[in-house]
């Protein structure tokens, strides 16, 4: 349940800051920047949620 919480949490501050990110380089608004959000910001919840289950099992 932690990790859900955690990977949860996590998802949302990753796409807010690489908005924030790619907004400062720039980077047009379009259907790739969102898939790319999405997915940067995924695997970084899927690895803290996974960091959190091997750390408190």
């Amino acid at each position: 349940m932690l990790g859900l919480i955690v990977s949860t949490v996590v998802y949302f501050v990753a796409s807010h800051y690489t908005k924030r990110w790619l907004d400062d380089m720039d980077i047009p608004k379009s259907f790739t920047r969102s898939t790319a959000i999405f997915c940067f910001a995924l695997i970084i919840a899927y690895a803290s949620a996974a960091l959190v289950d091997w750390l408190f099992p």
